[in-house]
């Protein structure tokens, strides 16, 4: 059989049901005949597509399968490879490359794939013959998945695929076991006064979930969230959680100070941004992490390091800690309530007052989140179980649209809070979720630019943050842009309008545009 059979024959075999991509001269070969092997997913932009990719990846936990253009398309998908690869997202990337007859020649669209795509991948390699391509399409299927999981790229030339190929060999990979030494850390855990966990998106597995749920309550012990990570492993209403952790030292110093040992599960020791001086660390604190990756093991500052499965290494902790009999720890104080909304007029409705309403009017929903500015207090009110929560861990924009789009096709109904310059990366989604007929709802918190980047100008330049350039944006319409793609669309600037608006969701793909008091605050 031709190569191509070939690999349509494996992408039915491992079930793949969707490939994500915008075709290109060089992908035409694989592409004849795809639809009756998969699905293929018009993404109108490669970065898109990638992110499209990775919202199914997560909200499914299944490889997913994306095909980029030559050289051209890899550079646009550059950006969403790099937040799939902090995300920890298996993605199967293949690239097609020019007909190697004439290759010598530096043809239009040849390019030096392998070394674009190297720095944004766990692997890349080129198949120079056919016959090795269903062999290289489960080595890359399997290496998505081991962990940490991440993207890998195969470059594949136009004409490889009317070369022969026999048919598909599948393998099974038995992922690695727990970590070793587990009874000295369980016995620590037992002896401490007041233990903390720290659940990142390496223990987004249910598993892990439920062997975290099994060892908090055991012990007990206060959980949170990893500054900045994608996921909520935790449920966000249990009594034992404590919320998202900032990602500045010398706030984290502050708030694990009071927790004699701190267990960080799947997460980096720290991820930390903006700059402050001192270490993460408070004294006193004994910090061990537990992960399956071997980078990020080496370069924690923990005092203790366990690399092995991490599902695995929770469910023999938990089975192994000695309940303490202590009481749970006591819920701080509530925080006031949220204010109340401002009155309708130019500057737009309080911004608090509207992550608070959408926490509550989004509970239920697969909820992607790109509100940036906004996300620290978003992410404090949103009641999130089973982890159905996604968030970019690259600091990249135009994440949210296009990772939701990948999400509903893996049977959720979702929305993705964006803001309105990050949502201006990535509109292409809007047709995919309108050809499509996905329950995705829009949501674009219109703040007049990039409220981000106005509070740190603001916090590194006081009084002087109006004099950078680039951080306001106005004029976009953004129904306009919705009704462009064929996508219905609602405007909400009064606490009217917004329940008006929140309404509308679940009839389909719908862009809610909510107009925001653009002033600046603090974010961190």
């Amino acid at each position: 059989m031709k190569a191509r059979e070939s690999a349509h024959r494996w992408l039915q075999e491992r079930e793949i049901s969707f490939v994500f991509g915008n075709p290109g001269s060089t992908e035409l070969p694989f592409l004849l005949g795809l639809e009756k092997a998969s699905r293929y997913v018009l993404a109108l932009h490669e970065g898109v597509a990638v992110a499209m990719a990775e919202g199914y990846a997560q909200a499914s936990g299944q490889v997913a399968f994306v095909n980029l253009h030559a050289a051209p398309g890899l550079g646009n998908a550059i950006g969403a490879l790099y937040s799939a690869l902090k995300n920890r997202s298996p993605l199967l990337v293949t690239v097609g490359h020019q007909d190697r007859r004439h290759l010598f020649r530096e043809p239009l669209l040849s390019g030096p794939l392998l070394e674009m795509a190297r720095s944004v991948s766990k692997a890349v390699w080129e198949v120079h013959r056919g016959e090795d391509l269903p062999e290289a399409l489960e080595r890359a299927y399997h290496l998505a998945l081991t962990p940490p999981r991440g993207p890998v790229v195969a470059v594949l030339p136009m004409d490889l695929w009317e070369e022969e190929a026999a048919p598909p060999r599948l393998k099974t990979l038995l992922p690695p076991g727990a970590p070793q030494g587990l009874e000295a850390l369980a016995s620590a855990l037992s002896r401490a006064e007041n233990p903390a966990l720290i659940l990142g998106g390496g223990s987004q597995a249910p598993a892990a979930r439920k062997a975290a749920l099994r060892l908090v309550e055991a012990l007990p012990a206060v959980v949170f969230s990893d500054p900045i990570g994608p996921r909520h492993p935790f449920p966000t209403s249990h009594p034992l959680y404590r919320g998202v952790l900032p990602p500045v030292a010398a706030q984290l110093r502050n708030q694990l100070a009071p927790h004699d040992l701190v267990l960080v599960v799947g997460a980096p020791c720290f991820l930390l941004y903006p700059y402050t001086p001192g270490p993460p660390i408070p004294e006193g604190s004994h910090v061990v992490l537990l992960t399956d990756d071997p980078a990020e093991a080496a370069r924690a500052e923990a005092h203790e390091v366990y690399l092995g499965d991490v599902a695995e290494g929770l469910r023999l902790l938990a089975g192994a800690v000695r309940p303490s009999g202590r009481p749970w720890p006591s819920r701080p104080p509530s925080p006031p309530s949220p204010p109340a909304p401002l009155p309708s007029g130019p500057r737009g409705l309080n911004p608090l007052y509207v992550v608070e309403r959408l926490a509550q009017a989004l509970t239920g929903r697969f909820v992607v989140d790109e509100a940036i500015s906004l996300s620290p207090p978003f992410r404090k009110a949103l009641k999130v179980e089973e982890g159905r929560y996604l968030h970019s861990a690259s600091g990249g924009l135009g994440f949210a649209p296009a990772a939701a789009v990948g999400a509903a096709l893996a049977g959720e109904a979702v929305a993705a809070v964006v803001g309105d310059g990050a949502f201006l990366f990535a509109p292409q989604a809007l047709y995919t979720a309108k050809v499509h007929g996905l329950d995705v709802a829009f949501i674009v918190l219109n703040n007049a630019g990039y409220g981000i980047l106005k509070g740190f100008a603001e916090a590194l330049y006081p009084g002087q943050g109006e004099r950078v350039p680039g951080l306001s944006l106005s004029g976009v319409d953004f129904l306009l842009l919705a009704q462009a793609f064929g996508v219905q669309g609602w405007r909400a600037d009064t606490p009217e309008a917004l329940e008006e608006g929140l309404a509308y969701m679940g009839q389909g793909p719908f862009l809610l545009e909510i107009r925001l008091d653009p002033t600046p605050h603090r974010i961190f």
